[in-house]
């Protein structure tokens, strides 16, 4: 009997293998402490979870325990393998009592494969005597090499001792500078610079600048910092071409654009056959190139194929596409 129970459990534990700690254990991290910031700014978090369960988990709507934070999910429904986020708006307008530290805590329900609900929180000194311009530093939208530096100015009213003894930054391509204070009687301010290094790649970026102060009510501020740094060579609209119903044996075409921020060159293109066949527009230096993808498939097999195409722009040699014929039929 004991080693049927064993077989039944082993069993079990194979069919829905989900975390032995329960949902709470999906998530990086629980808490998100936002130091001191100036009240009236809106502070933002996504407390990102990745579905390691080996199945499909079904989220419900998150409640708060507070009317100055409001919740919102990337997708109720996340894939395995997938990461999805949990996003706090704490509205700190909505704080009754200044200068004192605000705790909300977000209850995330989960429906499948588990039953649970997940405790996340957020806190914050919403200040009335400091000010941050801008609340978040945005770099906006670069091209990759350009880096870049932005500034924002961080005030404090009531201490003439007042001192931000140290600032870190979260991201590896983002430091920070910061200025002498400027003194006015109690009223202290400092310039801090966020320098963005001109290696950082493609993509959507966010961190933050750590600022620790000398005064036990703050001892930390942040602030968030924004950039998207564009490729030095992307492939605009499609970067997977994707063909409709095509006949074998007849030639179908498509046209692919490349764009960069400098004229290029295209050198070579690899992965093409007598079935999936480039034309170039020319061999001459353009900041875009407009491209022929032609099919002529031979039989009624998917077509799935990369195209590699080979530029004298060293920040990106090779751009791939994506070339599929899902639907092949006979004439």
């Amino acid at each position: 009997m004991l080693r049927l129970f064993s077989s039944i459990m082993v069993t079990i534990g194979l069919i829905n293998p989900v975390l032995a700690g329960g949902a709470a254990d999906l998530f990086s991290e629980r808490v998100k402490d936002f130091g001191a910031s100036p009240r009236g700014a809106l502070l933002v978090h996504y407390f990102r979870f990745t579905n390691t369960t080996g199945h499909p988990l079904v989220l419900g709507t998150p409640r708060v325990s507070c009317g100055c934070v409001s919740a919102a999910l990337s997708s109720q429904r996340v894939a395995p393998g997938e990461t999805a986020a949990v996003i706090a708006y704490m509205d700190t307008r909505k704080i009754p009592t200044p200068n004192t530290l605000k705790s909300v805590t977000i209850y995330v329900p989960f429906l499948s494969p588990m039953v649970e609900e997940v405790a996340l929180r957020v806190q914050t000194i919403a200040r009335d005597d400091l000010s941050i311009t801008p609340e978040t530093i945005e770099f906006g939208t670069l091209a990759s090499g350009q880096g870049g530096r932005r500034t924002a100015t961080i005030t404090f009213l009531g201490d003439a001792n007042w001192q931000i003894t140290s600032v870190v930054s979260t991201g590896g391509y983002v430091r920070a500078e910061l200025s002498p204070p400027q003194r006015q009687g109690q009223r202290v301010s400092y310039t801090i610079t966020a320098i963005l290094d001109k290696n950082c790649p493609a993509g959507n970026w966010i961190c933050e600048l750590l600022l620790r102060t000398n005064h036990p009510g703050m001892p930390h501020i942040r602030i968030p910092v924004t950039v998207v740094v564009t490729p030095p060579v992307v492939a605009a609209k499609p970067q997977t071409v994707t063909f409709g119903q095509v006949t074998v044996g007849q030639t179908t075409e498509q046209q692919l654009t490349l764009e960069a921020d400098r004229p290029f060159r295209i050198l070579q293109v690899r992965g093409a056959d007598e079935q999936v066949q480039v034309i170039l527009n020319g061999d001459q230096p353009s900041q875009s190139h407009t491209i022929s993808i032609m099919v002529r498939p031979q039989g009624i097999q998917p077509t799935h194929r990369t195209l590699e195409f080979h530029t004298d722009n060293p920040r990106q040699p090779v751009i791939p596409v994506i070339v599929q014929v899902p639907s092949i039929v006979r004439r």
